[in-house]
């Protein structure tokens, strides 16, 4: 794992996965409710906002912008987090869930990751959703993949 240091960056981004079963794929939104002991560095997309999250494109559309929020720390970085809920516009069926991430358990997972790639599974089902952890050159990324039709702990 590369070691982070107290100025790096606490990156969270997220996508929809869009798999065919898959609950409303295309119409799933990610909000930041909070963060935790730091402020979001210009570029991040904004707090308490319903984010529609982007599927991947076809072979002749492009990629839309990934959502991505980047913390920069207060203190130390593994004091930071986020806490974030994901929904459904337009299903009222679909379940909102909120998750809380913490610096101190991503640095974990990132250096888990580095061994053996593996999820954290935080719904399974159709409305599945995922995280995964890595330690980047600036810091923790953290990606959070929702429209995955039963996630697998080890991708």
């Amino acid at each position: 794992m590369t070691a982070t240091h107290d100025n790096d960056v606490f990156q969270l981004s997220a996508v929809s996965q869009n798999d065919p079963g898959a609950a409303d794929g295309a119409n799933i939104y990610c909000t930041i409710k909070a963060i935790h002991n730091g402020t979001l560095r210009q570029g991040s997309f904004p707090l308490d906002m319903q984010t529609i999250l982007p599927v991947p494109p076809g072979q002749t559309t492009p990629a839309p912008a990934t959502p991505t929020w980047f913390l920069v720390p207060s203190g130390m970085l593994k004091a930071t987090g986020f806490t974030l809920e994901i929904g459904c516009l337009g299903d009222p069926a679909y379940p909102t869930t909120k998750i809380d991430i913490s610096a101190t358990d991503v640095a974990i997972w990132a250096g888990r990751n580095a061994a053996t790639p593996t999820n954290e599974i935080y719904q399974t089902g159709v409305y599945g959703i995922f995280g995964y952890a890595q330690s980047g050159p600036d810091g923790l990324i953290y990606t959070v993949t929702v429209g995955v039709l039963d996630p697998r702990k080890h991708p």
